[in-house]
């Protein structure tokens, strides 16, 4: 009995992974993603003016991320366990949460490289544990299977996105829109213009 409720839990796990991945393109497709660049402008309600982003990812876990504000600019590089941010080294929560933006840019990704890992929560919720102390987890919509919301947690900090306007890229299927918040509180309303897969 132990037994078929065990089966039965694993499969349900493996069903819910494959849907997700299914609903971006699917394993095929995301295994032969390399990297992909995000273009597009970000609106923060402690700047005065929208900044022009560009984000670029790249497997496994390496993200550029760049910013020009009208009177700033901001760059955040991250890969892996390592980064910098505006050329200074970045230790402790700022690193861990470039670690978490990274891991949280390409969802579909993370489930395939880490799929071993992930686990089914209530509700339609995957959790997958980045590394030690750090953990995103994708609230999953139980028609479409798209991740309309994702938390990365690490000790003392929480960054949510909540995700729109889905829309097709070679196959793969991004969302154009995100709002982000930091412990709560809402920090920024990405909007991408443009999404380069393999450039």
């Amino acid at each position: 009995m132990i037994l078929a409720l065990l089966l039965i839990a694993t499969a349900a796990h493996a069903g819910l992974v494959d849907d997700v991945i299914n609903a971006y393109g699917g394993a095929e497709a995301w295994q032969k993603v390399k990297s992909f660049r995000q273009t597009g402008t970000v609106s923060s309600p402690m700047r005065p003016a929208p900044g022009d982003v560009t984000r670029t990812w790249t497997r496994p876990d390496k993200l550029t991320f760049e910013v020009v504000y009208p009177t700033a600019k901001e760059t955040r590089i991250v890969d892996g366990d390592h980064g910098t941010q505006n050329g200074k080294e970045a230790t402790g929560m700022g690193l861990a949460a470039m670690r978490l933006q990274a891991a949280r840019l390409a969802l579909p990704a993370l489930l395939l490289d880490r799929r071993a890992d992930v686990k089914v929560r209530e509700g339609n919720i995957l959790e997958v544990a980045i590394a030690p102390g750090l953990t995103v987890t994708m609230e999953v919509d139980a028609k479409t299977h798209r991740v309309t919301r994702s938390t990365g947690k690490g000790e003392g900090i929480e960054f949510a996105t909540s995700y729109g306007d889905f829309r097709s890229v070679g196959g793969l299927l991004f969302p154009f829109s995100e709002e982000n918040f930091a412990n709560g509180t809402k920090t920024a309303t990405t909007t991408l213009t443009k999404i380069e897969v393999n450039p």
